[in-house]
């Protein structure tokens, strides 16, 4: 009897060009978050060349999907990712960083990838099924918004993933093999200031600089790490810091902040303190602070899948 890892892989290896050629398409529209028009494109082509039944704009997002092919037990779900990054832009093929769009999106974490091989998978399985005539239902949940945004946690809450007997996913990386981690609970915010333009030499009184208050926020943040848990991790960056003209003191700032902990509770209560740091800072410069809550997501626990199970 054929090993059915081996004949899958074969099946899967027919249609290879098939699948490049997704991946580069992915690659060569590099869209972030839930705007994944032109990348999730090629999913809906090849899924329907291939004769899954596709339900679009799932759970409130336009460019989430299932694909589904069989019917029955076990039910195999398979996450397909393909959204970008923003400013890691890089031409293709070339060993070094090289911006093909200075400023534009990219595939750092390898989604085009990520993607299409969740699409390869179903796929081969899909042929094996139909080959050795097996009962059992395939589905492949197309998941925008992973890198920010969270997707699956809407697709989660809007019962997606019910009745599944088996979640699949895999992430590109320079080893092959079975991954057991757990992730850290994540709060994600922007925080942003207004204040009052004026010339930097000639009327700085009247000034009231937003981009004093991002630094100062950011300072009083860099001595709170001292008294944060071991575990947590705070990062940000500048989504605004006012202007290109060094003579103007900048009316406008904006940061974003990533806040992690490995309790959602713990999370909470350092996005608390990052809050009064940022008051100060409003109140210090007579500024004005606006924090907009972009997305929260619980921690991932470790599956117990291990290399006996794979």
């Amino acid at each position: 009897m054929t090993n059915p890892k081996k004949h899958i892989s074969e099946l899967i290896e027919a249609k290879r060009d098939k699948f490049t050629a997704a991946a580069d398409r992915i690659w060569a529209t590099p869209e972030t978050r839930f705007a994944t028009k032109k990348s999730v494109e090629p999913f809906y082509e090849i899924l329907a060349e291939e004769g899954f039944d596709i339900e679009k704009g799932l759970a409130d997002m336009d460019y989430a999907f299932v694909a589904t092919y069989g019917s029955g037990k076990p039910v195999i779900g398979i996450l397909a990712e393909y959204d970008a990054l923003g400013s890691l832009s890089q031409v293709a093929d070339l060993g070094e960083q090289q911006a093909e769009t200075p400023g534009g999106n990219g595939q750092g974490c390898g989604h085009n990838l990520l993607g299409t091989g969740a699409l390869a998978g179903a796929v081969g399985i899909k042929d094996y099924m139909a080959e050795n005539h097996l009962e059992g239902t395939i589905k492949l949940f197309g998941c925008p918004a992973e890198e920010s945004g969270y997707g699956k946690a809407y697709m989660a809450r809007a019962g997606l993933f019910d009745n599944l007997d088996v979640a699949l996913a895999w992430h590109p990386m320079d080893i092959s093999g079975p991954w057991s981690i757990s992730s850290l609970a994540v709060y994600q915010v922007y925080y942003n200031f207004k204040g009052v333009s004026a010339h930097a030499a000639a009327a700085p009184e009247h000034g009231r600089s937003a981009l004093d208050a991002a630094e100062l926020m950011n300072i009083g943040v860099q001595f709170l790490r001292e008294h944060i848990i071991d575990d947590a991790r705070v990062h940000y960056a500048f989504i605004d810091a006012g202007g290109e003209s060094a003579n103007v003191v900048q009316p406008t700032s904006s940061l974003y902040y990533f806040i992690r902990a490995p309790k959602i509770e713990q999370v909470d209560a350092i996005y608390q303190r990052i809050n009064k740091i940022a008051q100060g800072a409003a109140l210090m410069t007579e500024t004005e602070l606006t924090i907009d809550f972009d997305s929260a997501l619980q921690l991932l626990t470790k599956s117990g899948i291990n290399s006996s199970n794979v």
